[in-house]
C-alpha cells in the first residue's frame, strides 16, 4: 500500500511538470501568432504556473461546481452521513472526508481532493435510490480506499488539467475562426 502511495505521488509530480511545459509550449505559440515577441515566454511560464498551482489547489471545488454537487446534509442523507462515520472507524484515516451529493438519477460515485485532510466523497441520488444499506457501504468504503492511496490527487488533477487544455485549444479555434471572417 505504501509503495502505491509514493507512485501516485511521483505520477502527480511528472504530470503537473509536463503539464506546464505542455501549457507553456501552448501559451508560447499562441502569444507568438498574436505577435507578442519577447514576452511571450514569460507570459506562457506565468500561464502555465498559475495554472498548475490553481489545479492542485482548487481542483476539489473546480470538480464539485462542474457537476452541481451539494454538502451532504444528516437530516436528508442520513444513511450516507452513518455510512461514513461507521467506516471512518475501520478505514484508517485520520480526517473525515466531506460529503456531497448530485442530484443526478445515473448511479455514481467518486472521490476528489488534493490528499486526505481535503477529500471528499461524491455520490449521485440515483445511487441513494438504488442500492441498498451494504451495497451503498462497499461504494463509500472503495472510495476510501482511493483516498487512502492517493488516488484522488492524481485523477482531479488530470480532470482539471485536461479540461484546462480542451478549454484552451476551443479559445484558440475561435480565435482563429472569427479572426479570419
Amino acid at each position: 500500500m505504501y509503495e502505491d502511495i509514493r507512485k501516485n505521488k511521483i505520477k502527480t509530480g511528472f504530470i503537473i511538470g509536463l503539464f506546464i511545459l505542455f501549457i507553456t509550449l501552448i501559451v508560447y505559440y499562441i502569444c507568438m501568432a498574436f505577435d507578442l515577441g519577447e514576452v511571450s515566454i514569460l507570459i506562457a511560464l506565468s500561464f502555465s504556473i498559475l495554472s498548475a498551482w490553481s489545479s492542485y489547489y482548487y481542483s476539489d471545488k473546480i470538480i464539485l461546481s462542474l457537476n452541481r454537487a451539494r454538502p451532504a446534509t444528516h437530516e436528508e442523507d442520513q444513511k450516507l452521513v452513518n455510512i461514513l462515520d461507521a467506516l471512518m472507524v475501520s478505514s484508517g484515516l485520520q480526517y473525515k472526508p466531506r460529503l456531497y451529493v448530485v442530484d443526478d438519477n445515473q448511479p455514481n460515485a467518486f472521490a476528489t481532493g488534493r490528499n486526505p485532510q481535503n477529500a471528499i466523497i461524491c455520490v449521485t441520488t440515483g445511487l441513494l435510490e438504488k442500492l441498498d444499506y451494504y451495497e451503498l457501504e462497499g461504494v463509500v468504503a472503495h472510495e476510501l480506499s482511493h483516498i487512502k492511496n492517493y488516488d484522488i490527487r492524481l485523477s482531479a488533477i488530470v480532470t482539471v488539467m485536461v479540461g484546462l487544455v480542451v478549454m484552451l485549444s476551443d479559445w484558440v479555434s475561435r480565435v482563429l475562426f472569427l479572426g479570419r471572417r
